[in-house]
């Protein structure tokens, strides 16, 4: 639904049916139709995926994508991750699209490994699931490189409600590995529904694309595309809506939202401390400060601060709890702008972090790597 949604954006774009119809032709036994349909009062793109003649979505309403095989040969047909990226690497598409492609397959084996308890390499997908997924990836990462976008959005997930049924039996809504992989996405269900509207694929090309923002960022719309699923609700359209649009004054978007975590203490040796802030930066604390001030009875005291992703919060907080004497930490969540960033390692081992976004690019050497 996102790549039909990305494609009828495009309005007419060969070049990108045309690719759409290679990647599936790269694949065992893939068939791809993409038709122009309706679904309630909204009319869009349907992309219809069949692998030897079946759909992921089988008539029983079974959900293949969520079944997983052992490898103890519990069920005869199935791809571990290795051959997914193998299947991956063949594929007709840019080198950034593959990896792309290969990093949101990753999160999706990540997702299943946690929740059955079991190490990636020994997770195995159904057939039918497996190539309809590494389609439905690499078709939208594919789309998202023909549009370009600087920036990409997406609002609450409407994540449907009821049960679904899957190879390890009925699963509630949202199945497991979609909660994961939904983390840090703001998600409500649908009283009004009682099947599943975001699947682990849709959850982590979301997670892999998407910024949560909870409100719709300003700009101009260019273009709207509507990607309908395969069934038909009644009262209302099941569609996934994508916006092309230009932000007319870039610099006002914020495009990330963060906590702030802080507590006072009055009571605890520098020696304390600083264990406290060193196993908080362990745990993957991005930033951790030790502020000095003046507290209550005038005492000196210290305010810890950590920063941290949204959805990681409460794992913080407790560790604030556990690992110092306070015994209440404040959160506030802010709106930041933030540049994309990534690091490039030289040939001569130095490394360069990189900055990009809002106009600004901008990069500095690692001081280590100088000294």
């Amino acid at each position: 639904m996102i790549t039909a949604a990305l494609l009828d954006a495009l309005k007419s774009s060969n070049e990108a049916v045309n690719l759409l119809h290679e990647i599936a032709a790269a694949l065992p036994h893939t068939e791809l139709t993409i038709t122009n349909e309706r679904r309630g009062s909204i009319s869009g793109v349907h992309i219809s995926v069949r692998i030897k003649g079946e759909e992921e979505h089988a008539p029983d309403g079974t959900h293949s994508g969520h079944g997983h095989i052992h490898a103890d040969g519990e069920h005869s047909h199935g791809y571990g991750f290795s051959e997914i990226e193998d299947l991956i690497k063949g594929l007709p598409v840019s080198d950034h699209v593959r990896e792309k492609a290969i990093e949101v397959y990753r999160l999706i084996a990540q997702a299943e490994s946690k929740v059955h308890g079991e190490a990636v390499e020994t997770i195995h997908f159904h057939e039918l699931g497996a190539l309809d997924a590494v389609f439905d990836v690499a078709a939208a990462c594919a789309m998202f490189e023909i549009i370009g976008a600087d920036q990409i959005y997406c609002g609450a997930v409407n994540i449907g409600g009821g049960t679904v049924r899957t190879a390890h039996g009925v699963l509630s809504v949202p199945a497991p590995a979609s909660e994961l992989l939904l983390g840090g996405i703001s998600t409500h269900g649908d009283a009004g529904i009682k099947t599943e509207l975001c699947t682990p694929t849709g959850a982590a090309l979301l997670k892999s694309f998407a910024k949560y923002v909870p409100a719709r960022p300003d700009m101009i719309t260019d273009s709207i595309g509507f990607g309908l699923g395969t069934k038909d609700f009644p009262n209302r359209s099941n569609a996934v809506r994508a916006v092309i649009g230009t932000a007319e004054t870039p610099s006002l978007l914020a495009n990330e939202e963060i906590t702030e975590l802080s507590c006072n203490i009055d009571d605890m040796t520098g020696e304390q401390l600083g264990r406290a802030a060193e196993r908080l930066r362990a745990e993957g604390a991005p930033d951790v400060a030790l502020i000095p001030a003046t507290g209550k009875k005038n005492r000196p005291m210290i305010i810890l601060k950590v920063l941290c992703k949204v959805f990681d919060e409460g794992k913080f907080a407790r560790l604030m709890l556990k690992e110092t004497s306070t015994f209440g930490v404040r959160a506030v969540t802010f709106r930041r702008y933030a540049l994309e960033r990534d690091f490039v390692i030289g040939e001569d081992g130095t490394i360069t972090k990189r900055g990009w976004g809002y106009g600004i690019e901008k990069s500095k050497q690692e001081f280590d790597t100088i000294r």
